[in-house]
């Protein structure tokens, strides 16, 4: 086709050369031949005009095959593409790795102490001694309940007891005197041991009384409703004037220690076996010491959280409504940004291992419709595109569930302007490599792309 073009620019510049030529010869003999040359000027003009477009056609129809042409001319390009200076690019060697994947698993968060506060006696709630939402510390006073009845009961006992005290004393007493008759027989010893049942009585009654005094004092205690844990305290579900009964369904209010927290981890049964075998054999081999770090993350952009926890416990049996294990994890909330009930994702460190492949994200692109693909090179230094599935993250990498093998050459650095079928002179990096500064490789791919983005602009201008 570059040829084509190139006759034809040869025929059309011969023509106007012999178009200009006419023209100055018409100019030259205009003066003396003018009736003469007007009327011979246009037949030759229009005879030059035939010539040229006659010449144009059989040109064209030189080439049997334009699309033949064109494709020739385009593989020609490609030769003379890949018979230029290699471009060079960064590469790592694939081999599969033993990693340790950390799934992100549901999991809801639990106060790590619940205190629901109810009355142990009935009466009118008179008063309320703290700020709803704040923090109480143990054993303060929260209610305040009418204490009038209890109060009574309490002195009722108390003067109960004193008379059963009286009683005793003289109960006592007589005993006494009639084993000091018994011994000169002034007395029968029925009446000797009536005394003494006597005695005792009074003894019983005493204790009795003493446990009435105490039970009374216990009910004027509990108008009093304490706090029996630290922690934030909700709502009050009543208020001051309003009736409450002894165990009530209903609480007063709600406390909750929210430093440290409970996250409940729900984990599919059929992917709790390995976990529990890591668990266990972790624990035979370090004992008490053996922990596995968990890692919260959330709301909808999975935000971490700062606080590492620990996993506490594993429950041993399978929910048979949701066919999951539950993982108790505890984890500190100095702040309370964890709150009672809210969904978490999480991910137990160390708790699962697997041999894979891993890509830097940096290596993969993702094409118009989706897929992702890496450039790989291959003995012979031509670089290709190839299609690769993911299944999650690690760090920084694509975990590659298909698409790639051991042994594959994947370009990580210099893909920039790269053309499938390209020749390359292919660098080998170390993956850990790629976290570091940059290197003086990667200073000269960067310039060999500065280099081909320039040019490519030059011959965008001149076209």
């Amino acid at each position: 086709m570059r040829a084509i073009q190139s006759k034809f620019s040869e025929t059309a510049l011969l023509y106007a050369n012999s178009i200009k030529s006419s023209k100055s010869a018409v100019l030259a003999d205009k003066s003396a031949q003018a009736p003469a040359a007007a009327s011979s000027d246009p037949r030759k003009m229009l005879t030059l005009i035939l010539g040229a477009f006659l010449s144009l056609f059989l040109l064209t129809g030189c080439a049997d095959n334009p699309e033949q042409s064109i494709s020739d001319a385009t593989q020609e390009d490609a030769e003379q593409s890949q018979k230029g200076p290699s471009k060079q690019v960064s590469v790592i060697i694939i081999k599969p790795q033993i990693i340790a994947m950390a799934d992100q698993l549901p999991g809801r968060v639990k106060a790590f102490k619940t205190s629901e506060i109810r009355p142990q006696v009935s009466g009118i709630v008179q008063a309320r001694f703290f700020k709803e939402g704040s923090l109480v510390d143990k054993g303060q006073q929260l209610y305040q309940i009418d204490a009038a009845l209890f109060e009574a009961e309490h002195q009722s006992a108390a003067a109960k007891l004193q008379n059963t005290v009286a009683e005793l004393d003289i109960a006592d007493a007589l005993q006494g005197r009639y084993q000091r008759l018994i011994k000169t027989n002034a007395v029968s010893e029925q009446q000797f041991d009536n005394v003494k049942a006597r005695l005792a009585q009074a003894k019983a009654a005493v204790a009795l009384a003493q446990a009435e005094v105490k039970t009374a004092k216990i009910n004027l205690d509990y108008t009093k409703v304490y706090a029996p844990i630290s922690g934030y305290i909700g709502p009050s579900a009543f208020t001051q004037g309003a009736l409450v009964t002894a165990q009530q369904e209903a609480a007063l209010a709600t406390i909750w220690q929210l430093d440290p927290v409970y996250v409940d981890i729900s984990q599919s049964a059929a992917k709790a076996q390995p976990l529990q075998q890591t668990l266990m054999m972790g624990r035979m081999t370090q004992g008490d010491e053996a922990q596995f770090e968990v890692t919260l993350l959330l709301g909808e952009k999975h935000n971490i959280y700062p606080q590492k926890g620990v996993l506490y416990a594993a429950d041993l049996a399978v929910d048979k409504n949701t066919d999951t294990v539950r993982l108790r994890s505890v984890f500190p909330n100095p702040n309370a940004i964890l709150l009672p009930g809210m969904f978490v994702r999480a991910t137990i460190a160390g708790a699962q291992t697997q041999k894979t492949i891993l890509v830097p994200q940096k290596a993969v692109s993702i094409e118009a419709d989706g897929s992702k693909v890496v450039w790989l090179v291959d003995n012979s230094n031509i670089a290709s595109k190839r299609q690769v599935n993911t299944s999650s993250t690690f760090e920084n990498n694509w975990v590659i569930s298909s698409g790639l093998n051991s042994g594959d050459k994947v370009i990580v650095k210099g893909t920039m302007t790269l053309r499938s079928g390209a020749k390359v002179d292919p660098i080998r990096i170390k993956q850990e490599q790629l976290e570091g500064a940059e290197d003086e490789v990667t200073r000269r791919i960067r310039s060999d792309e500065s280099v081909s983005e320039v040019a490519t602009a030059n011959k965008v201008s001149v076209d």
